[in-house]
């Protein structure tokens, strides 16, 4: 049996068990909550949601089992307040049936307001996640590209790994890495930093028929990739994560295990991988546990598993190292909503000196995994939750922990100590003729720690209208940079296009707006430090039907075809609409106005052209949807009798249509 009759029979026979629920029932309404049930299996939430509604009025609200849906069905589209008062609802029925998954979603949304005090979530656009799987997304250690894994149609076949280019505006179109997939499957882990190289895992040798573990070297160029045999097993070995290239966390299906996938960590000692350890049963349950990623500070370990307490599927959870040894967590708690939902969620990767990051999920489709970009503020001060010998747990603020070890110190030791204790108190004590202040000095202020130091903000509004007048509901993406630091902030306008909210302030913000049926917008707000608050009115470019737009002029030096750095990043925006605007189609015009014969300067015409039209190809664009001719002289003013057209008579211009 195939895999999509696989699924197909399950999503029936779940229907079939749910309708044999309801028809056993036999409550009012239950013909609703049955289509209600259709529309959850293929992720049409708010369908169900219509559906459960009218279930419930018609019962008249007598049937606790609509109230448990419609709370599920809530925490599915990710609407915490209205899923807390149907699950609040069921509770006060008294009705059993329900009541541990309740508690459970209860206590994950009681949580995670403790883990993050802010996050947004957002796929990835269609050109870069596809109609088949994309997932494990990760950043090369410069910030270029964005790398993931993807079972897209390949000239390779199967898992292959691919890239796609980050500019400031977004994402340039996957590209496959050719050196790196094979007619087998593959998929990326994370880079290394010295040697500069990469971690991936799959089947590179031949005949090998489950996943191992591979380094691949990188210069100019990737290298074969290398099998690292003291980490593999006889056993499948997954998504391997290389901290600082001497902790490498892993999933592996080996013997001795918790049950399933379990996580385990390799330290490198002398050059030399060791025996990999498994992290103990505080991380690893008897079901799966996969993905994991530990974070720039290297005690915080994040993580995907069906064993714990979730939504659904996979879900992703956060732990930290509390001791000395590898076993040593405190109890993993789940992110919450929305970086969790109802279906599988894995590969948490959060991008070094940001508040980005990347997870995947099957949440829009089950079965096909997308890759969404989060948007995060961790909350403060952190916690941790320990469970206690008899099974009860109980919070502990992360900034006072106290190693869990301690070596018993000798009484040699014991009396330096209390000498210098000793001394200390001394030289605290006032000296003869000391007098102190006088009453009613205002006490001076103490240095607060950084980490307890509230970042500075700014304010920032603005509005963004088309050229019509006409408001525009969209997103706008603040980035702030300040030291290599960057934070990412995006607000959503009202129905009259207005926005409204606070940033950390920056050395710099980059405002970008990436609509469909609209041009990309970018706009660099320098030195906002200067100003009482950030201000924007933004103007889109509305694209319509069959109507010619003007872009303005790529121009060149004196001779040149070369496209300076200027030139390059306004083609950047314009990859960048193209993409978002696939039925977007470019016209190019070289002209040139230089010495030399009506010949030469229509074949430089035709060079400034043609060199535009190959930096969009190289970007992605589909040649088909780009089109050049050259002019030469024909179409620009004369210099001589019109002396401020000279530097536009070396252009290009690009006129694009829908």
């Amino acid at each position: 049996m195939g895999a999509v009759m696989k699924k197909t029979a399950i999503i029936l026979l779940l229907v079939g068990m749910a309708a044999l629920a309801f028809g056993q029932i036999r409550s009012p309404g239950s013909r609703y909550a049955q289509e209600g049930l259709e529309y959850y299996q293929r992720g049409e939430y708010n369908r169900a949601i219509r559906e459960f509604l009218s279930a419930d009025r018609s019962a008249d609200g007598r049937v606790p089992e609509y109230h448990y849906w419609l709370g599920r069905l809530h925490i599915a589209v990710a609407d915490t307040a209205s899923a807390m008062r149907w699950f609040d609802k069921y509770l006060d029925s008294g009705d059993k049936q329900y009541q541990s998954q309740v508690d459970n979603y209860l206590r994950i949304v009681q949580r995670q307001k403790k883990i993050f005090s802010k996050v947004n979530i957002r796929p990835l656009p269609d050109y870069v996640n596809s109609r088949n799987s994309d997932y494990g997304a990760i950043l090369d250690p410069e910030g270029k590209y964005l790398y993931f894994t993807s079972l897209r149609p390949a000239k390779k076949g199967k898992e292959n790994i691919w890239r796609s280019e980050i500019f400031s505006s977004g994402f340039g179109q996957p590209e496959l890495v050719d050196e790196l997939s094979t007619d087998k499957n593959e998929a990326f882990g994370c880079f290394s930093a010295d040697p500069q190289g990469a971690w991936i895992f799959g089947n590179y040798e031949t005949n090998k028929r489950d996943g191992d573990i591979y380094f691949v070297p990188r210069t100019d160029k990737w290298f074969q990739p290398q099998n690292i045999s003291q980490l593999n097993s006889s056993q499948v070995e997954t998504h391997p994560m290389v901290f600082r290239d001497r902790l490498l966390f892993f999933a592996s299906s080996r013997e001795g295990g918790y049950g399933g996938t379990d996580i385990y960590v390799s330290e490198k000692i002398g050059g030399i991988w060791t025996q990999p350890q498994n992290l103990g049963p505080m991380i690893n349950t008897p079901e799966n546990e996969q993905t994991p990623f530990l974070d720039w500070d290297g005690r915080t370990l994040y993580f995907s598993s069906r064993g714990h307490p979730g939504f659904g599927g996979y879900d992703l959870f956060k732990a930290y190292r509390i001791g000395t040894t590898w076993q040593e967590w405190s109890l993993p708690e789940n992110l919450g909503l929305p970086v969790n939902s109802t279906r599988n969620d894995r590969y948490f990767y959060h991008v070094r000196g940001s508040n980005e990051g990347y997870i995947s999920s099957d949440r829009q489709v089950s079965g096909f995994e997308k890759i969404y970009q989060i948007n995060f503020s961790l909350a403060r001060p952190t916690s941790y939750l320990v469970r206690e010998a008899d099974g009860s747990v109980r919070s502990v603020d992360v900034e006072y922990v106290a190693p869990a070890l301690r070596k018993p110190a000798d009484e040699e030791t014991i009396f330096a100590r209390i000498a210098e204790s000793l001394e200390t108190i001394r030289q605290g004590l006032p000296k003869p003729g000391f007098v102190p202040a006088p009453l009613g000095r205002e006490p001076q202020p103490t240095e607060a720690l950084a980490e307890d130091v509230e970042p500075i903000i700014i304010r920032v509004e603005g509005s963004v209208h088309d050229q019509f007048g006409e408001a525009v509901l969209t997103e706008v993406q603040i980035s702030g940079e300040t030291n290599g630091q960057r934070t990412v902030e995006v607000f959503n306008t009202n129905s009259l296009g207005n926005f409204l909210g606070t940033l950390p302030l920056a050395d710099t913000y980059t405002a970008v707006i990436n609509t469909p049926g609209y041009l990309v917008h970018q706009q660099i707000i320098q030195d906002p430090r200067s100003l009482a608050r950030v201000k924007l009115d933004i103007e889109l470019q509305k694209l319509e039907k069959k109507a010619s737009l003007s872009l303005p002029d790529i121009l060149f030096e004196n001779g040149s075809f070369e496209l300076g750095s200027g030139a390059t990043a306004e083609l950047d925006l314009l990859v960048m609409s193209l993409l978002t605007n696939q039925g977007l189609k470019v016209k190019l015009s070289g002209h040139a106005w230089e010495s030399g014969s009506a010949a030469e300067n229509k074949d430089l015409s035709e060079r400034r052209a043609r060199a535009v039209a190959d930096y969009l190809i190289s970007k992605g664009i589909a040649k088909k949807r780009v089109s050049w001719k050259a002019y030469g002289k024909t179409r620009t003013l004369d210099p001589q009798t019109e002396p401020s057209a000279l530097g536009k008579s070396r252009r290009v211009e690009i006129m694009l249509q829908l």
